[in-house]
């Protein structure tokens, strides 16, 4: 507990992190300010889902490249070949890295939420589930961002593992899904998609979180049944189970990764 304690106020050092909690703070307010003085833009279409997007766009980009690069610089600062000479497990530590960080940020975007709902007007129920969402990608790219690092060894390979990963699961991948996709027979190309969402946890929060705010019709008549239920108690279980052991695989392979390059 006490090695806990010091990578979390090693964590809370780190000027970034307070950088993230002005950006949040300002992205929030701004978003929400713009779409409350728009007389149009009081449903979902307007505000919460420029928030979702937003979110899911920014926060696994900075997620990813702070948690690569602070791996692979202790990668290539030879820390880690320093640690494997003692008997601490390597699980153990990287875990205790990885829930350090996710705590503080957790805490700066808990701290954003808290003075954004202060001057935005959403529902208490609407932040509460944009909350969940980004704590969600928080956890997932975390997970992520750690095994990208120690893939990396160098600082400069992790960003670009990071960044290329981004680009990959968030940018492009829409237009990847929609490709394989269309070169399954047509009689299982929606049941395709939607065991497809369980591929990628940024996409799967995303849809988690659209059908949370709203309701599943926003994505068409076609996908309306299969994704009802993800906006029921059951849906959000298994969205959450997915996510987190999605996360602990991740962490497993960082863990394994770490193990066998620094002995």
């Amino acid at each position: 507990m006490s090695l806990w304690r010091m990578e979390w106020a090693r964590s809370l050092r780190k000027r970034e992190n307070y950088a993230f909690l002005l950006t949040w703070v300002i992205t929030l307010v701004l978003l929400g300010g713009i779409g409350q003085a728009l007389p149009i833009a009081a449903d979902y279409t307007n505000i919460s889902a420029t928030l979702i997007t937003v979110l899911g766009l920014l926060l696994p980009l900075f997620i990813l490249l702070t948690t690569a690069l602070h791996w692979g610089q202790e990668r290539e600062s030879k820390r880690l070949n320093l640690l494997s000479t003692f008997t601490y497990p390597k699980w153990k530590f990287i875990f205790i890295r990885f829930s350090s960080f996710l705590v503080t940020q957790v805490l700066v975007l808990l701290l954003a939420f808290l003075i954004a709902s202060l001057v935005v007007g959403q529902s208490f129920t609407t932040w509460i589930i944009l909350f969940a969402y980004a704590t969600g990608l928080t956890i997932y790219a975390t997970a992520l961002g750690t095994l990208l690092g120690l893939l990396g060894r160098k600082r400069i390979r992790a960003m670009l593992l990071a960044f290329l990963t981004w680009v990959v699961f968030v940018l492009l991948w829409p237009t990847i899904l929609v490709t394989i996709i269309s070169w399954l027979p047509y009689g299982i190309q929606v049941n395709g998609m939607i065991a497809a969402l369980f591929v990628n946890g940024f996409d799967l929060m995303r849809i988690w979180a659209s059908t949370s705010v709203s309701s599943p019709d926003i994505f068409g008549s076609v996908y309306l049944q299969l994704l009802t239920w993800m906006n029921q108690p059951v849906g959000s279980v298994v969205v959450w189970a997915t996510l987190l052991a999605t996360s602990g695989l991740l962490l497993w392979l960082a863990s394994k990764m770490a193990w066998r390059k620094t002995s």
